[in-house]
């Protein structure tokens, strides 16, 4: 919109506001028409309001409601289903626990349009190609070629290969294929978590149920659930849903078995409660690890859950949250794929659960970071 544009818009804005003119008459007054007066007001988050009849009527402008995090989510899940699969607003938004008034609120925040087709007048996303970039840059990430992509998302390569991020066309011709030239960056919440095994050998804890599936109805009131987790609550990566988890689980859980194993800490107080029983004071000097109190090493993860010889159990189980919205966040230039890195933060602690009761070490989780190098992605895509 040019700036002659804009001034006519803000002049019947003015209009509407201090008369409480209707928005026609207003657009009419001042040289412009009803549609760019909305156009404007959508691309700034504002919205008309009307209220009353007659010599009460009132009009006015006002800021479009923000929706939360959670409420958002839902509504993302319901456009994929609607774009994914074909169907209609009212179904996708009840599969995902959201209305259709919910919905239409936030495409018209976003200046998203829809259309109707069918004889039931369905109601589809009608998305300009530059909406578009980020879904038909995901297809390719899953190995659908541009024609494909682009036959999913209704459009064409050529209108695609016109579009850019950041001023680099998405896609460029390569040996005569079109190749796309960033990666999709998702943001999940992802949870590895597994058991461990104590100084006997044994398996802590009853090991029946894992710490997402607990409730008061499958826990036992006696015999507790022992489980250690880290979470990370925005773990960004160039890898989807079903991807991420099989990629990282392996590598956090050897990055916590070389942090936590190793036996580099001394704690006096907690070797001298370990001494009192004589297989284990016996263990600590024939593997070395000191000859008195003061000098012992203990690990750090014997250190937060106060029992001597922890190891993690090779087993282990890895979740992704799947109320965070599947849809890529943003795109990453391949030229710098290979150099770039993401840094999220995990949330350690060993958690015990018996039915009415929960004890987490340390209590208040202790904070690890791990690396996703986008590079070593690459094999897992």
């Amino acid at each position: 919109m040019d700036e002659q544009a804009v001034k006519r818009v803000l002049q019947a804005i003015k209009l509407i506001k201090d008369q409480n003119m209707g928005v026609d008459a207003a657009a009419k007054s001042v040289g412009t028409d009803r549609r760019t007066v909305y156009r404007y007001l959508q691309e700034q988050g504002k919205r008309i309001v009307r209220s009353g009849a007659g010599k009460s009527f009132q009009i006015g402008i006002e800021d479009i409601p923000k929706q939360s995090p959670a409420v958002i989510g839902r509504v993302k899940k319901a456009l994929a289903l609607m774009e994914r699969r074909g169907i209609g607003v009212d179904r996708a938004a009840k599969m995902v626990g959201t209305d259709r008034r919910t919905v239409y609120r936030y495409l018209q925040r976003e200046g998203i349009r829809t259309v109707r087709r069918g004889p039931r007048g369905q109601v589809f996303i009608r998305r300009m190609p530059l909406q578009k970039k980020i879904d038909f840059i995901w297809a390719m990430s899953k190995g659908k070629s541009a024609s494909a992509a682009a036959r999913e998302l209704k459009t064409t390569v050529r209108t695609m290969s016109k579009v850019k991020h950041d001023g680099v066309n998405i896609i460029k011709k390569v040996k005569g294929r079109w190749k796309a030239q960033f990666l999709p960056i998702y943001t999940h919440r992802l949870v590895v978590y597994g058991t461990m095994t104590g100084f006997n050998g044994n398996t802590l804890g009853r090991n029946q149920v894992s710490p997402n599936k607990a409730t008061d109805k499958n826990l036992d009131k006696d015999y507790a659930e022992i489980w250690w987790q880290i979470d990370f609550d925005k773990f960004k990566s160039t890898l989807d849903a079903l991807d991420v988890g099989e990629c990282h689980a392996p590598k956090i859980f050897q990055m916590l078995k070389d942090r936590l194993e190793t036996p580099s800490l001394t704690n006096p107080t907690m070797v001298t409660s370990f001494n009192t029983d004589p297989r284990i004071a016996q263990d600590i000097l024939s593997t070395g690890r000191g000859t008195n109190p003061n000098d012992t090493l203990i690990s750090p993860l014997e250190n937060i859950f106060q029992r001597y010889d922890l190891q993690f159990d090779d087993d282990y189980n890895w979740g992704v949250d799947d109320n965070m919205s599947p849809r890529p966040v943003g795109l990453l230039p391949m030229k710098e794929a290979a150099k770039k890195y993401f840094q999220p933060i995990g949330k350690f602690q060993i958690i015990v659960l018996k039915k009415g009761y929960a004890e987490y070490y340390p209590k208040t989780p202790m904070k690890i970071p791990y690396r996703v190098n986008v590079k070593d992605e690459e094999e897992c895509r």
